[in-house]
Order: structure tokens, then sequence, then C-alpha cells
């Protein structure tokens, strides 16, 4: 990657940048739905009706709450090691950053503006409750868009995840690194069982250029 190169590095949000609560259980659980919830994160994101249903259900949780109040419920998520640090490396090394999740856009949103990210995607939720989904394929899709507009190769690309359902985004890019405990079989990353984001952050930019 030479320094007129476009520098662009992904992340997924629950499990990567975040650690312990989903963004569904943080924001369940003030509402008195976290046990409703948990039965639906159980479902394999390959199941889409059962799915979009349960987006639909859970999107009316929030009929009678604020986006701030909904925020609020945000702010004591426990982040993963490293991530303003390590965020902030890649910031000041030219990267632009995007966050990449299949949970609720606003949260991703509010995520990225507390992280400095550039760019973020998530599942939409309008205020009149229209869902705009957002899967797991299409984390590859949409990264792969981002990086032709900013003219950046993914083959130059770093991009971080813990589940089966970042695998796709992370078979794309140049530059994979693996957050969960084990490395699947399919998959050839870098593998950060700790997670620790400012040593990603410090390995993309000794490895993917700084």
């Amino acid at each position: 990657m030479t320094d007129q190169t476009p520098k662009l590095s992904a992340f997924d949000l629950d499990g990567t940048l975040l650690r312990g609560d989903t963004v569904w259980e943080a924001l369940a659980r003030p509402l008195g739905h976290l046990d409703r919830l948990q039965e639906f994160e159980q479902l394999s994101a390959s199941y889409v009706d059962s799915v979009r249903a349960a987006r639909k259900e859970v999107a009316g949780w929030y009929t009678a709450s604020t986006l701030p109040e909904l925020h609020s419920s945000l702010a004591s998520m426990r982040l993963a090691p490293g991530v303003h640090k390590g965020l902030g490396l890649l910031k000041g090394n030219g990267y632009k950053i995007a966050i990449i999740s299949i949970t609720w856009e606003f949260a991703v949103e509010w995520f990225a503006g507390q992280f400095g990210a550039d760019y973020f995607v998530g599942t939409g939720l309008s205020p009149d409750g229209k869902i705009t989904d957002f899967w797991p394929n299409d984390k590859a899709v949409w990264l792969k868009s981002l990086a032709d507009r900013l003219g950046a190769p993914m083959s130059d690309v770093a991009a971080a995840g813990d589940s089966s359902g970042d695998l796709h985004m992370l078979r794309a890019v140049g530059h994979p690194y693996w957050v969960g405990h084990d490395l699947p079989a399919s998959l050839t990353a870098a593998h950060h069982p700790d997670g620790d984001i400012e040593c990603i952050a410090q390995d993309i930019v000794a490895v993917a250029g700084g």
C-alpha cells in the first residue's frame, strides 16, 4: 500500500468492538424483555423469515422510548480492550474506519460517533417502524461498494470480526482479523482471541501500511 492508496479498515460491532451484552440485549434489559430477546438470539440468520419476525417484534418494544433513551442504554456497554487507542491509531495513520453490523443501524451510528468511525451500516429502523433488513452476506457487498467508491483495492482493506456472520466479509479482504476464540478452519486470518483492538490496529499499520 502506497501513501496515495486510500486506507480502509472495517469492524464488526457485537463481539468485536463490544464485549458482554449484544446491542439487542443492552436495549432489551431495561425494557423488561431480556428473556424473550435471548430466545431470538438463538435463531440462525439463515432462517430469514424467523429473523424478520423477531426484528419486527423487537422493534415494537421501542415505540414508547425516545432515541436518546435508547442511546442511554448503550452508554454502559462494555468495550473491547484498546478500542479507542486502536481506532485512534488507525485514524492517525490515515485510515478510514467503517463499522459493519446486522444490529440496529441507530445503535451502530451512535457507536460510530463515539469511536470516530467514518462509515457505518446496520439494519435500518425508521421512526414509523419500517425495517430495512441487513444480512450477514450483505457485509462483504457493502464493504466492496465502499472500497470501490474510495478507490481502495479490497486486497488492501483490513477487516475484523468474531462470528460466522463475518466470514464473507473477512474472506473478501486482503487483511482479515479474527477475534473469536476458535479460528474457523475455513478462514485464513490473523487470530487475536483476546480481541485487543489496539494490537490489531498496530498489526494493520505494520502489515497493511501506515
